[in-house]
Order: C-alpha cells, then structure tokens, then sequence
C-alpha cells in the first residue's frame, strides 16, 4: 500500500550509514568493517499544514491500515514533490515504515496539521521482482512490482501494479 499522494509542507531527510563496525587494536592501530552494502538508519520527517478532515483521515487510515510500525509501505511522488532525482528512488531495494504514530494537531477552524517519522525499511532483493509482467509461481517471492499478469500464487505479500497495489 502507498502512503497517501499529499505534498508535505516541510520534509526533513536523514541519508543513514552504512553499518560499520569500528575497531581499535591493543597497539592502537585502528581499522573499520563495513557489515552491510546498502544504507541503515534513513529517516524521513515530514510536516504536513492546513489538511482537511477528509486528508487526515487518509493518513490516520493509512497507520491503521499498516498496523502502526509494523508494516511497509512505498512513498508516492508528491512526497518528493521539487526533486528532480528523489534521494530514495519510488521503487527501490527500500521500502518505509512508521517510526510511531502521527501527531494531528487542531489549526485554523476545519484545518488541521499532521507530523508523521518514517523510517526505511530494507527489502530483501531476492524477494523483489521489477517490472514482473509474468513473474512465474516460483520461486515465491514476497514483492513485485509492475506486477501485470503475474502468477496470484503462491500468495504475495505485495503485489504493486503500474496504477497502484494490488
């Protein structure tokens, strides 16, 4: 499921790290390991000002819908509404997830002000399928995107069409 199509106020982004693990010798000589190839940490903040009911309502329906911080979720454009490059490309190897519940706020009468934490979440890329017009019954994977005729089972976890999820 996408997060609603709104242009957020203001957007706050935070790239992450790649994890590393930092060592030091009993001689002092220090040397680094990176553990992973892919970015951890990235956050997203964003603000949303003077929302209709009807527009709150989609955000809260859409926490409620993705069980709080449990589950994923991809960003739409207007997200990244005046980038020409977003920093997260739409469809990516990362997916996002609420960092805890949005906070409405009452404003001006009949508007109101929405701030909502993401955080990204890793997708495992042998579970990924783009652009899986026909993707076949197997092996099972958990996400395809672009997904057209691709075989209902076994059952997917996502399925995103070109106009959406599935």
């Amino acid at each position: 499921m996408t997060f609603p199509a709104l242009v957020p106020s203001t957007r706050t982004f935070s790239p992450g790290q790649v994890p590393v693990s930092n060592q030091v010798s009993l001689s002092g000589a220090y040397s680094s390991f990176r553990r992973g190839n892919r970015r951890a940490g990235q956050t997203l903040s964003l603000s949303f000002t003077n929302l209709t009911e009807a527009q709150v309502d989609s955000i809260r329906n859409h926490f409620i819908d993705r069980q709080g911080t449990f589950d994923i979720f991809f960003l739409p454009a207007e997200v990244w509404n005046g980038y020409t490059t977003p920093p997260i490309s739409l469809l990516s190897d990362y997916s996002w997830r609420y960092a805890g519940s949005p906070t409405i706020t009452d404003g001006i009468v009949g508007r109101w002000g929405v701030d909502v934490e993401l955080v990204t979440y890793a997708i495992d890329t042998g579970d990924l399928v783009f652009d899986g017009l026909t993707a076949a019954a197997s092996p099972a994977r958990t996400y395809i995107l672009d997904a057209g005729a691709a075989a209902a089972t076994p059952a997917r976890d996502y399925i995103i069409g070109p106009t959406g999820a599935l």
